[in-house]
């Protein structure tokens, strides 16, 4: 599992009323077409179609990545999801604990403006790979296991898997070796013809 986290200053806590038990938290969780900071040679992008076809029901909140810090879980109906144009949206239900209650104080305070999401991916793209820094797309998640509200905003807490860096560092190198040849056959086909001309002016 691969882990991002993004900078959130949408986040939006309420009270419907005195007599509710829990806080609302809403905000975005995924926000397409938008760059990442560099994740060690690439920056990385999440495609509008990426969340096509994910299985959300099991999805939790949690606090800091901790699965003992559950805020919220769609399997309860305290978290629902929803994809639209912007990205990943999500509404919880924060309930009235220690723990829920810190977090929606913390949000209201601008302490907490930080979501990040637990996933694996399915199928991605990559361009730019002869540059000092590639571009990568996820265009497909495969699962999705969880959110969580983080104090570290703006991918500064990202995991990026060793397969997602293997396979940079392969694509990098497939590339490297692959203009090297183009090299060698321009090289090649330049000195048939230089032969050619000498060999012509000879006669």
């Amino acid at each position: 599992m691969e882990q991002r986290a993004i900078n959130n200053s949408n986040f939006k806590i309420e009270k419907r009323s005195e007599d509710d038990n829990f806080n609302t938290l809403s905000g975005y969780a995924i926000v397409f077409d938008q760059p990442s900071e560099n994740l060690g040679g690439f920056i990385e992008y999440v495609d509008r179609s990426a969340l096509d076809d994910v299985d959300m029901s099991n999805v939790q909140l949690l606090y800091n990545h901790n699965m003992d810090n559950i805020l919220a879980r769609a399997d309860s109906s305290t978290l629902s999801l929803s994809v639209d144009d912007r990205g990943l949206f999500f509404n919880a239900q924060i309930p009235n604990t220690t723990l829920g209650n810190d977090v929606a104080e913390n949000v209201r305070n601008g302490n907490l403006k930080g979501c990040s999401f637990g996933f694996t991916i399915d199928d991605d793209d990559w361009s730019d790979l002869d540059e000092d820094t590639a571009t990568r797309h996820i265009t497909q998640i495969g699962d999705l296991f969880e959110l969580s509200i983080t104090p570290m905003p703006a991918y500064r807490e990202t995991s990026v898997s060793n397969r997602s860096l293997s396979e940079f560092e392969s694509k990098k190198n497939k590339k490297e070796d692959s203009n090297l040849n183009n090299e060698l056959e321009l090289l090649r086909m330049e000195t048939e013809l230089y032969d050619k001309r000498r060999t012509s002016k000879t006669n």
